[in-house]
């Protein structure tokens, strides 16, 4: 009986110091809303500034080699004119094209040990982005080069070269990028400064959390939008239309990120922003500059009823030339199909030539994701 009662009082001391504990991380949980006079000064400075430079959020600009190859791939361009550009730009030994195909190829089992053996060569000159994706965090690494996969197991079968099993995906290349990483954030790529940012999980700290803001900031006004897009994404949650802010505080807070963002000709903060201003003409007319998919989906959304039958059998061929799509001929039943009219009504030579993309994704995109960057 003695025992009985000694292993019930000690069940209940052990369920006190869960609940304590519960409680505890309960209280360390961050609090979005305590993030809104963080940025406060930084709203009241930029929320009125628009850019003129469209390319000033720009990941590359247009007198970079990697230009081209980046908007045809943040257009989802597969077509053979993006693989003799990138080929192109391999002869000349520029890495971050190397890089890109390395990781286009290194699903295909033909292609796997070709596509490896370039990421090691450039790993060994010293490339992070090369290391990081032979590395225990990257996903291709752990997908395609582990001696698991069964991809692996028939390229065996077939005769061809696997040497590169077991190689890879460690902890200890990981940490070399990490170094790096380093070297390129000393010498202010805020990419990489990014990155370790959230490899040290200062975005998931409650005790650093202003710290956390004012980087983000410091991104923000060096035109860097990226780390303030992952910021209002945790704003956000799950709802039955796709996602919505947890609070009216927070959406206030989140559409006045957006709408710096958009200013300066960022696209993905462009995209967020037409949710909350249909009817803002300088926005669309950004975003029509900017020549991306956002665009033309936002107008046939939220516009169609203001264009006429030739203006949207000209918005629809304007998407077809840059994106080699014919999606928005017959969008509904009011839209007109490609034979309805004759392309000669449309000045899509001088559209085309006013647009000024700037480029969002960057050599951290995920393959599967280059649309969102």
């Amino acid at each position: 009986m003695l025992v009985y009662k000694k292993i019930i009082k000690i069940a209940f001391l052990l369920f006190v110091v869960v609940g304590i504990s519960a409680c505890k991380e309960k209280e360390k949980a961050i609090s979005p809303e305590d993030d809104i006079p963080l940025f406060k000064d930084f709203i009241e400075e930029k929320i009125d500034k628009v850019a003129d430079d469209p390319y000033i959020s720009s990941t590359v600009k247009p007198d970079d080699e990697m230009y081209d190859l980046m908007l045809m791939l943040q257009r989802g361009d597969w077509s053979q004119t993006t693989w003799n550009e990138m080929d192109s730009l391999m002869k000349k030994g520029v890495e971050n094209a190397k890089i890109i195909y390395a990781r286009t190829k290194i699903d295909e089992i033909y292609k796997r040990s070709e596509a490896t053996a370039i990421l090691t060569e450039l790993m060994r000159k010293g490339n992070p982005y090369a290391t990081y994706w032979l590395s225990s965090k990257s996903n291709l690494c752990l997908s395609y080069l582990s001696s698991e996969h069964f991809g692996n197991k028939v390229a065996k079968e077939l005769g061809l070269d696997t040497s590169y099993e077991n190689k890879y995906c460690t902890e200890e290349i990981y940490q070399k990028a990490v170094e790096g990483f380093k070297k390129l954030a000393a010498e202010g790529d805020l990419r990489a400064q990014y990155f370790l940012l959230k490899e040290k999980g200062l975005d998931e700290s409650v005790e650093k959390r202003e710290e956390y803001i004012k980087e983000v900031i410091r991104f923000a006004e060096a035109h860097y939008y990226k780390p303030l897009m992952d910021y209002t994404s945790t704003l956000m949650e799950p709802s039955h239309r796709g996602r919505k802010f947890r609070s009216k505080e927070l959406e206030k807070l989140g559409v006045k990120l957006f709408n710096i963002a958009s200013n300066n000709y960022y696209i993905p903060a462009m995209a967020e922003s037409t949710v909350y201003e249909e009817d803002n003409n300088q926005l669309f007319e950004r975003m029509k500059r900017s020549g991306d998919r956002y665009y033309f989906l936002a107008t046939a959304l939220d516009k169609s009823n203001e264009l006429s039958g030739e203006e949207k059998y000209c918005h629809a061929l304007l998407y077809e030339k840059t994106f080699k799509s014919k999606r928005y001929f017959g969008f509904d039943d009011e839209w007109p199909e490609k034979d309805d009219y004759d392309e000669s009504i449309c000045n899509i030579e001088k559209e085309i030539a006013e647009m000024k993309p700037m480029i969002y994704i960057d050599y951290f995109t995920r393959i599967d994701n280059w649309g969102r960057g």
